[in-house]
């Protein structure tokens, strides 16, 4: 799990050459300290019980700006709505179509095949990620 100390979170944002805000380092934090893939909605609650006065806006425009840096990883994996990552490093993610639960999926994927086919039909990948979809173990269990 990554660092969720606060010199550790304010040299994060400095090595960016980026101000410390309450707001940036208890998002930082809130993504770190779930092991789960939270929503903005969810990152939001999450900062007003430590920082009441904190606006949806500002929750939103702190997460563009973390993912623009490169700090957190916006994840789009077909639920509606976007989840963010504290993980930065590449891995791929299983989504169960029951629960909507997001999972890191640990382990190297050659991503070389699914690339190399959109280029030699003229598309210019810029990132590939995988992401499974089916029943995590909780929503395959007979009931």
């Amino acid at each position: 799990m990554p660092s969720t100390s606060t010199d550790d979170l304010v040299a994060l944002l400095h090595s960016r050459g980026q101000r410390v805000t309450s707001q940036r380092l208890m998002i930082l934090r809130a993504l770190r300290r779930h092991v789960c893939h939270l929503t903005a909605s969810q990152i939001y609650n999450a900062v007003r019980e430590e920082l009441p006065g904190t606006s949806a806006p500002t929750i939103y425009a702190t997460l563009e700006l973390l993912v623009e840096l490169g700090l957190i990883r916006r994840l789009d994996v077909g639920l509606g709505v976007a989840r963010y990552d504290a993980r930065t490093d590449p891995h791929q993610h299983m989504v169960c179509r029951c629960c909507g639960t997001v999972e890191d999926l640990e382990g190297e994927v050659d991503l070389s095949v699914p690339v190399g086919l959109a280029r030699s039909a003229g598309f210019q990948p810029d990132r590939a990620e995988l992401v499974l979809t089916g029943l995590c173990v909780r929503c395959a269990r007979p009931q």
